[in-house]
């Protein structure tokens, strides 16, 4: 969602922009006259983030506003983290590096507000659905060889956005089925489901699926099964800046002509050293989930992919179990689209991690049933 920006705003642009880096002076001898001389009441504000709100000026810089008082406190972070990425990855694409110093409450900015110029990077969002697996195979290749030793001080520690599996949390995904069986009832669930008696979303051994999967993504992030590396945490979307050329030769997105290459990826905010198959998981979300395989970097992979997008799915399901009652401001969600879209992605997460733990797990340590 966009929308003009305020006088609120508007300061906190002008505030950021006096404060140019000299890194970035060194780099642009002409930035510091293009941030003084922005219109920023002609640039645009993306509502779209949970942390922060953009200004976006093309071809002069990106504001990043922060909206808590968490957020403010680490965005100065957020930028280190960028600024490593810059200059010691070589990756292949852009990343939005700080024009500006941080700005805050000191610089007269609202409580909880802090500011930062941000580079302005050209593109739009890969059309979903498609996409052309060896570029995306290859994207996770490039964040799986990142040195992350330098950055570990700046990013978010892995479940940074949602929190992790408490028992609490568990346990409201495990109650969804009888909740939706009172209240919109019984047959909600059952037509959501995979054919099938007994698989694993089914309703009585629902509870058991929950409590494997959410104890699998919580043993893996403490006790990694490979050896942890970069995660975007976000790769969907305009988060990542693709730009079109004319198509040439095999390999192209469709059959529009046209070839998609990515300049750019936007918002590391939760980015954290984790397991690489999130990169993939995240990128089948938005390109095709059909295309997980190809993007994953070898079959293991693919399998804690698949894992992994399970969890994302019950992510799905305990937000919208959160509308549910008149407490909430949000409307409630349309539940028999919701499960017909996210019970065979936990379906097939369940039948993943059978398959990890028959190549990885002795027989004796298995749980039953998987």
């Amino acid at each position: 969602m966009a929308s003009a920006p305020t006088p609120d705003d508007v300061a906190a642009a002008c505030a950021a922009a006096a404060r140019p880096l000299a890194s970035a002076l060194a780099a642009d001898d002409g930035l510091a006259r293009r941030l003084s001389e922005a219109d920023w009441p002609a640039g645009v504000i993306d509502e779209g983030g949970q942390f922060h709100r953009v200004l976006v000026l093309p071809g002069v810089g990106a504001v990043r506003m922060t909206r808590t008082h968490e957020a403010a406190a680490h965005l100065s972070d957020r930028m280190a983290a960028l600024q490593i990425l810059s200059t010691t990855a070589a990756l292949p694409f852009a990343v939005p590096v700080p024009l500006t110093e941080v700005v805050g409450e000191a610089d007269g900015l609202p409580a909880g507000m802090a500011a930062v110029v941000q580079e302005y990077l050209p593109g739009e969002a890969h059309p979903p659905h498609t996409g052309e697996v060896p570029v995306l195979r290859e994207l996770c290749r490039t964040l799986a060889g990142i040195d992350t030793a330098p950055l570990a001080p700046y990013l978010g520690p892995p479940f940074a956005y949602r929190g992790p599996w408490t028992a609490e949390k568990v346990a409201a995904v495990q109650s969804v089925p009888s909740m939706l069986a009172a209240s919109h009832g019984p047959g909600v669930w059952t037509d959501g489901s995979p054919e099938g008696p007994g698989g694993a979303v089914s309703a009585d051994r629902w509870a058991e699926t929950v409590a494997t999967l959410t104890t699998t993504h919580t043993a893996w992030t403490e006790d990694p099964v490979v050896p942890p590396s970069l995660v975007h945490g976000d790769l969907a979307g305009h988060n990542m800046r693709w730009q079109r050329s004319a198509a040439e030769g095999i390999g192209r997105d469709g059959d529009d002509g046209e070839r998609w290459h990515l300049t750019g990826i936007l918002d590391w905010d939760l980015a954290a050293v984790w397991d690489p198959a999130l990169n993939p998981a995240y990128l089948a979300l938005w390109h095709g989930e059909e295309k997980l395989e190809g993007i994953a970097r070898d079959a293991d992979e693919a399998l804690r992919g698949r894992v992994w997008l399970g969890w994302m799915a019950l992510e799905t399901i305990y937000d919208a179990s959160l509308r549910e009652g008149p407490a909430s401001e949000i409307p409630p969600a349309n539940w028999p689209k919701l499960l017909r879209k996210v019970l065979p992605r936990i379906e097939r997460a369940a039948e993943a991690l059978g398959r990890w733990q028959a190549e990885h797990v002795p027989v004796a340590s298995t749980v039953d049933g998987w």
